[in-house]
């Protein structure tokens, strides 16, 4: 995993795992997006199946990778959005993990390795597990499968059920410092710099959404948010863009000491709310005007 820039310390955590051989059941990655947890997951992997190559193609028989379903791709197009650091612009689009994925899921972990004494399944953006199928995650968490390792990746812990989380072994992925993604990123075109890689790329996509939801969410009244709305608004934003960024923003201000724990909590539970909403195919300008009124 040395191929991994920065993160020491989750990479100190899963050698000492891969030299013991003593494999949690689950493993819930967590922190920014852009800073590792994805290849970090696939180099985990490919040590514990001996297989760098297929493991990194995708194409190990013992290994399992999901993705939210993305209308009009495939999997291997959103690996390739991966490898050509373009996925930020799929987390903006709307997808999700539904309960039929998982109930395959159940049946591939219930088979025999073919190649190795275990099977693995990564799932990305694991918040985006439809409810139905958290409920039916969790019912194989309860009786996990002989040698069968999960590895949850999500950008949100705070969004997975409690009752996931509790049976999962947490590793946390911080921030990459600015000087290591500009060493990454190798643009001298970038001077708006987020947390990861991915956040970096979105915020520079999005120039002006930073002095939008600054002034709409935090310089503004309830009734002067909804005599701002207009349907170019609408249109301008989507709607998992503005929660992303949102989310952002609320965290920075109460690092900066701007809001109080108990308002970052509050948002925090609505955008999480939003978020259901969002996977639940209720309307983003409904979800807009829902967060406009409460936040």
């Amino acid at each position: 995993m040395e191929e991994i820039k920065g993160q020491k310390i989750p990479k100190k955590i899963l050698n000492s795992i891969i030299k013991t051989g003593k494999f949690p059941s689950t493993f819930l990655f967590y922190g920014p997006p852009g800073v590792g947890k994805f290849s970090t997951a696939l180099y985990f992997a490919s040590e514990i199946l001996k297989d760098k190559k297929k493991t990194f193609k995708g194409t190990h028989p013992d290994l399992a990778i999901i993705f939210p379903e993305f209308e009009g791709l495939e999997k291997n197009e959103i690996m390739d959005s991966r490898r050509n650091k373009e996925y930020f612009k799929l987390r903006q689009r709307k997808g999700h993990i539904s309960i039929d994925t998982v109930r395959k899921l159940q049946d591939y972990t219930y088979l025999t390795p073919m190649e190795n004494e275990w099977k693995i399944v990564i799932i990305a953006q694991a918040d985006r597990i439809t409810t139905e199928g958290f409920n039916a995650f969790l019912k194989i968490l309860e009786e996990p499968p002989p040698n069968v390792i999960f590895i949850l990746i999500t950008t949100e812990k705070h969004f997975l059920p409690e009752t996931i989380v509790s049976r999962s072994h947490t590793v946390r992925f911080s921030p990459l410092p600015f000087e290591l993604q500009k060493e990454i990123l190798k643009d001298e075109s970038i001077n708006r710099f987020g947390r990861g890689i991915e956040e970096t790329l979105f915020l520079n996509s999005k120039k002006n959404l930073e002095e939008r939801i600054e002034e709409l969410f935090f310089s503004l009244s309830s009734k002067s948010r909804l005599k701002n709305w207009s349907e170019e608004l609408r249109k301008e934003w989507n709607i998992e863009s503005m929660l992303q960024y949102l989310q952002k923003k609320v965290e920075d201000k109460y690092k900066n000491k701007e809001i109080t724990s108990s308002k970052a909590w509050n948002t925090f539970s609505l955008l999480k709310k939003a978020y259901r909403y969002y996977y639940s195919n209720i309307s983003a300008e409904k979800i807009i005007f829902y967060l406009m009124l409460k936040v």
